[in-house]
C-alpha cells in the first residue's frame, strides 16, 4: 500500500498504470472460533500481535485492490508448511525448505506473472527527487 501511494504521488501515473506482485510471508488463514468469540479472546490474547499483523496486511491488500482494480494485482503467498511456520532465525530450515517452496510459486503463478510485468521493457528510472 505504501508503494501505491508513493507511485500514485510522486509520479505523474493513472490507477490503470498500474500492476502490483504481493509477495506474502506464506501466513496462515485467520480464523476465530467460537470458544474465542464466546471468551471476547481473553485467552487467546497471545495471537493478538499475529492477528494484527494479519489484519493488517489483508487490509493494505484490499485498500491496493480497490484503488487500482484487483484485476491488476496478484498476490503471491506460500502454502502452510507442513511443520509449522519456520523461525526467523532458523536459517537450516529456511535453506531447507523455501526453495521448493519457491520453486512451486514459481511453476504455478510464472506465466501470469510474466504476462503482467515481464512484456515489455521499463523506462529508466528517474528519481522524483535527486
Amino acid at each position: 500500500m505504501v508503494a501505491l501511494v508513493d507511485a500514485l504521488s510522486c509520479n505523474d501515473l493513472d490507477r490503470d498504470q498500474i500492476d502490483i506482485l504481493s509477495l506474502g510471508c506464506g501466513d496462515a488463514e485467520m480464523t476465530i472460533s467460537d470458544a474465542q468469540v464466546l471468551r471476547g479472546g481473553l485467552w487467546h490474547w497471545r495471537d493478538i500481535v499475529s492477528s494484527a499483523m494479519h489484519l493488517s496486511s489483508q487490509n493494505a491488500l484490499g485498500q491496493a485492490g480497490l484503488l487500482i482494480g484487483r484485476d491488476r494485482l496478484i498476490r503471491l503467498n506460500a502454502p502452510l508448511l507442513p511443520d509449522g511456520p519456520i523461525g526467523l532465525d532458523d536459517v537450516k530450515r529456511a535453506k531447507a525448505e523455501l526453495p521448493n517452496v519457491a520453486k512451486e510459486l514459481a511453476l504455478t503463478n510464472g506465466p501470469a506473472v510474466a504476462s503482467r510485468f515481464f512484456n515489455e521493457k521499463a523506462e529508466p528510472y528517474v528519481p522524483f527527487h535527486p
